[in-house]
């Protein structure tokens, strides 16, 4: 697997979702199968302020996106078809507009299989995230990336065997996720995650992402530990792409938190803020911190405002500088 062309820049909902449709438009049945499209078209505008270097305004567009699904019931089971691009090509997700593959899979009743999610993307409850590009990093979603991959879902467990972030593994990279939901919509998610390292290690972690009701509010809390875990949450040796988890030749472990909150102010207007620290037991004493917080107006359920402050203690690629940035933009869905 091509490590850096797998870089997932991390889109979340409003709803607090991973399904990779929240909206979609009906076109109808044919052949006994229904097809719908969906997506979002969005508007940034970002002052960024970086720690080293000059600051500056640009926008963009490149998070925009359109999807195809299909639904077929045929002889006793669901069949889904489901492909998405968005225009984040090249090496590093936005240094282009050209387009690119986020999700292709085939879904039969409870098993997937193809491009998407990969089973660590599941452990975390996200939060209210305005940043596609910066994302829940330091949480099992943030280094997010989508592969080819074969999931099954029975009786609350997801079981995942996805391609290596290890070029040379003998066996895929895996996944294990339990799902417990309480009435209330309170949510807890136990997450065993495992893989060969390039040493030739095969090593694991583990995490627990919750999220807990306070009237129509929300507090989210996600922590984990273990080795093989910086190739999901970023923040891994020296922040390496090519070799991340490995150094002199030692698997590397760590241990990260993130928990955030949602208030709920009007049916139309909700505000989050975030907090995501992670320690890495490299020889750099690798720390991580980001902050953030945000508004968001629904000017109707399908169009949505809003302003975002973050800051983030490490550099994620040319695009996401150490330092701040403020984000303004609109999101229309469809």
């Amino acid at each position: 697997m091509n490590y850096q062309h797998s870089l997932l820049a991390l889109a979340i909902t409003s709803g607090l979702s991973a399904a990779p449709a929240a909206h979609a438009l009906e076109l109808g049945t044919f052949n006994d199968t229904a097809f719908s499209i969906g997506g979002y078209f969005k508007a940034e505008g970002i002052y960024e302020k970086p720690d080293d270097g000059d600051s500056r305004i640009f926008g963009r567009s490149s998070q925009s996106r359109v999807n195809l699904k299909t639904v077929t019931q045929k002889q006793g089971h669901t069949i889904v078809g489901f492909v998405e691009g968005d225009f984040y090509g090249g090496t590093y997700p936005g240094e282009n507009n050209d387009l690119r593959l986020r999700h292709a899979f085939i879904k039969v009743d409870k098993t997937t299989v193809g491009q998407t999610w990969t089973g660590q993307f599941w452990a975390v409850a996200y939060h209210d995230y305005l940043d596609f590009l910066g994302g829940p990093r330091g949480t099992l979603g943030g280094f997010n990336f989508r592969t080819n991959l074969i999931s099954h879902e029975i009786a609350g467990f997801r079981v995942t065997a996805q391609d290596p972030v290890n070029n040379d593994a003998d066996i895929p990279d895996l996944a294990v996720n339990y799902n417990l939901n309480f009435d209330g919509g309170h949510r807890v998610i136990l997450t065993a995650s495992g893989r060969e390292v390039a040493n030739g290690d095969f090593v694991a972690g583990g995490a627990i992402g919750s999220k807990f009701m306070i009237g129509p509010h929300s507090l989210n809390l996600n922590a984990h530990y273990g080795e093989g875990l910086g190739a999901f949450t970023g923040v891994g040796v020296n922040n390496s792409l090519s070799s991340p988890d490995v150094e002199n030749g030692e698997a590397v472990s760590q241990t990260g938190f993130d928990i955030g909150f949602r208030y709920v102010i009007t049916s139309d207007w909700r505000a989050n803020v975030a907090y995501t620290a992670v320690e890495v037991d490299d020889t750099a004493d690798t720390n991580y911190e980001a902050h953030r917080v945000n508004l968001i107006h629904s000017v109707t359920p399908d169009l949505e405002i809003g302003v975002e402050w973050r800051k983030y203690s490490l550099a994620f690629g040319p695009l996401l500088p150490r330092g701040q940035q403020v984000e303004v933009m609109a999101k229309y869905a469809f």
